[in-house]
């Protein structure tokens, strides 16, 4: 029997686990010689797919056609590349159990592994509502991030899925300066920001997308 590939879902609550995220995209080229695919090739794209998933794009100011179907077609172009595939979002921390569910469904196929980073608040209902995704207890991950800098959490979350960090360095992502490593609150504002900057993307691109059709038009009409 063909042995099944990963899929792993890193759940960071704020703090220094967003660097994931990040780090992810920023690496995804030498990810997959590595043998794992991130799902998301942008930040936008990965805070669309959560947005979906959560049911929150009127909290964003987006529309439910903003983020329709993002979540499955990331796992749909991740799945050409045969390889493990991992994702990061820490608006996933909020899942509930029926989105959850809708989540794992588009990961047929996948053995389910979830890693979840810890931070300041209760992660009690996070670690629930995610161990039922994993199915088996030893899928749950759980890496404590109290004291630890965003370069230690991303090697940590290396470590668990399975590649190392020494030279997928971090120096050029936002939020992975050492002087916000310790001040929770300024993580959250940097969180936001990002968050914020990802559905102007969003917009953008709905913008772009409507003045290529005019052109189109404009063209045929000449």
């Amino acid at each position: 029997m063909a042995k099944k590939q990963k899929a792993w879902i890193h759940v960071g609550v704020p703090g220094a686990g967003d660097v994931v995220e990040s780090a992810l995209v920023h690496h995804r080229a030498a990810l997959v010689e590595l043998g794992v695919a991130s799902l998301a090739h942008s930040t936008a794209e990965s805070f669309r797919a959560a947005v979906e998933i959560t049911r929150s794009h009127k909290d964003w100011g987006l529309k439910r056609a903003d983020v329709e179907g993002q979540w499955t077609r990331l796992v749909r172009r991740a799945h050409k590349t045969k390889s493990d595939i991992v994702f990061s979002q820490s608006l996933l921390a909020a899942a509930t159990a029926d989105q959850v569910a809708l989540l794992v469904d588009a990961l047929a196929g996948y053995q389910v592994h979830v890693v979840l980073t810890t931070g300041l608040d209760d992660v009690a209902p996070a670690i629930a509502q995610w161990q039922a995704a994993c199915r088996k207890p030893e899928r749950l991950h759980v890496i404590e991030t109290d004291g630890l800098g965003p370069a230690q959490v991303w090697k940590a979350c290396g470590k668990v899925v399975g590649f190392g960090t020494a030279s997928l360095g971090l120096d050029d992502l936002p939020g992975a300066s050492a002087t916000l490593q310790t001040l929770p609150e300024a993580l959250r504002e940097v969180e936001r920001l990002a968050r914020r900057n990802a559905s102007l993307e969003i917009r953008l691109e709905e913008l772009d997308r409507k003045r290529r059709k005019l052109k189109r038009r404009l063209d045929s009409a000449a």
